[in-house]
């Protein structure tokens, strides 16, 4: 495959030419300037959606989650019942992933991803109503399952270790070797390196290890933020991406965006580049924050009540 470039440089490159988003450097700095230390804080996910194995299986569970982490919301809520608590969206998928594997070791398999049926899914994420996008989730399982055995003979730990344990050599040797997390989408005539899910594989499978008491990988801090409809929606809330009149009245009225419109790649590729000014700022005051952590931080607060602003609405296995 073609390589590709890197994800800050063609973040901003787009935004140089956007039409329809545009960021406020000012805002930016105000609202870090307003944000006390111990509010920035990261926390483990639930206890309940936490995997403890070897390394090897640590390793493939994090690449099965995130070959499933895309596209949750829906006009039919759908939720999921496990260990005496109901998960919805992301942590829903956690949950069916999580169950699966206790009721069939064999989901660690990337044979089983790559046989695996669409009612082997619907199965996999049952509870009330159903998750979006099931055929194209069991599309992208069966891929991730077959790239995983002709690549990495079935073990995601040996792709990190091809990568020299490095976190952005992983992300992009993700993004080489499994196609839907090849998030790269063409803007007038450019390729530009979004790596959504690429990037937060390799996150994942960082904090997994490290969590489990094992080394994790290098070079976290050279990831971007991992662009999606979440952090958009917030940056808009507190005044840093701002919209042309007619995509914030098409995002208002929850009108879909069309995956790889220019409109769309603006606005994740504004996030990027929006996460790396918060990154500055903060360190302009001695905050010393990764774009990933900011992100965290970001993704965390766009579910509080206080955020009306709906998020844009794209059907894209890519976020």
């Amino acid at each position: 495959m073609n390589a590709l470039p890197d994800v800050l440089e063609s973040c901003g490159e787009v935004l140089d030419q956007a039409r329809f988003v545009s960021l406020d450097e000012g805002a930016a700095y105000r609202w870090v300037e307003r944000q006390r230390v111990g509010s920035l804080a990261m926390s483990d996910p639930p206890v309940e959606l936490q995997f403890a194995g070897d390394r090897n299986d640590c390793a493939n569970i994090t690449l099965l989650l995130d070959c499933l982490n895309f596209c949750f919301w829906s006009d039919q809520p759908w939720s999921i019942e496990y260990r005496r608590r109901t998960w919805t969206r992301t942590y829903a998928m956690y949950a069916g992933v999580l169950r699966a594997v206790e009721e069939d070791a064999a989901w660690l398999s990337p044979l089983r991803w790559a046989s695996a049926r669409t009612d082997d899914v619907a199965r996999m994420f049952r509870g009330s109503g159903q998750i979006p996008l099931l055929n194209e989730r069991r599309q992208v399982l069966n891929e991730t399952g077959e790239c995983l055995l002709e690549h990495f003979d079935g073990r995601f730990a040996d792709a990190a270790a091809q990568a020299e344990h490095d976190a952005r050599s992983l992300a992009y040797l993700v993004a080489d070797c499994f196609p839907s997390f090849r998030d790269a989408p063409t803007y007038r005539g450019r390729t530009v390196a979004l790596l959504k899910r690429a990037q937060i594989c390799a996150a994942d499978l960082h904090h997994t290890w490290t969590r489990c008491g094992r080394d994790g990988l290098q070079g976290m801090d050279r990831l971007t933020a991992f662009a999606d409809y979440r952090l958009p929606q917030y940056l808009r809330h507190i005044g840093v991406m701002e919209l042309e009149p007619g995509l914030d009245a098409r995002i208002d009225r929850q009108e879909e965006i069309a995956p790889h419109s220019e409109e769309e790649i603006e606005l994740r590729a504004a996030t990027v580049v929006a996460v790396e000014l918060l990154r500055r700022a903060f360190a302009g005051v001695e905050i010393n924050l990764p774009a990933w952590h900011i992100d965290y931080v970001l993704w965390e607060r766009s579910h509080r009540p206080e955020v009306k602003i709906p998020h844009h609405r794209t059907q894209s296995v890519y976020y």
